[in-house]
């Protein structure tokens, strides 16, 4: 009985930095068709994270991909719209140099069922291109400040390695 206390009690101290979900969890079963599987896996545990932790994950998205909390909030409160789908469409924007809102209304004029990776393609970005590279990189770094445990693929093992060397080079 103690120990189930003390095991509760750690849970809800942990607070946003409690560790990702396994990837059979229940929300991961929804799939965001970006056209990277690597990244649709992320922003399913997103969608968990965001419902977990709206506040930080609103805070997430007003500083690093300059959207205010309150337009995240109403975001995720439209139906059909996820954390992992406010995620990528605000740093989509951000990676390309539009506005989060501008995303949105693409997916929202494009339909429920138009894949992201046709929205991000309005916007010339595809798997592969410099904006995903951006995209993957923004990932980590909000996994990071997440406390969140990320399993790199190769490609952003190398980007990451890549983006390092730089800053080292530029005396960050």
């Amino acid at each position: 009985m103690c120990i189930l206390v003390v095991v509760l009690a750690a849970d809800a101290v942990a607070g946003p930095t409690a560790p990702a979900p396994d990837a059979g969890a229940a929300g991961a079963q929804r799939v965001h068709a970006t056209g990277d599987a690597w990244l649709d896996g992320r922003l399913a545990d997103i969608d968990l994270y965001a419902e977990r932790y709206p506040d930080a994950f609103a805070a997430e998205l007003e500083r690093y991909a300059g959207v205010p909390r309150a337009y995240v909030s109403g975001l995720l409160a439209q139906p059909g719209w996820h954390g992992g789908d406010a995620w990528f469409a605000c740093f989509l924007a951000h990676a390309t140099e539009a506005t989060c809102r501008s995303v949105v209304r693409a997916r929202t004029r494009a339909g429920a069922e138009t894949t992201w990776e046709a929205v991000a393609a309005e916007f010339d970005a595809r798997p592969g291109s410099p904006a995903y590279g951006q995209l993957r990189l923004s990932l980590a770094d909000s996994y990071r400040r997440w406390s969140r445990p990320l399993q790199p693929d190769p490609a952003l093992t190398r980007a990451l390695r890549k983006r390092a060397e730089a800053e080292t080079k530029a005396g960050r």
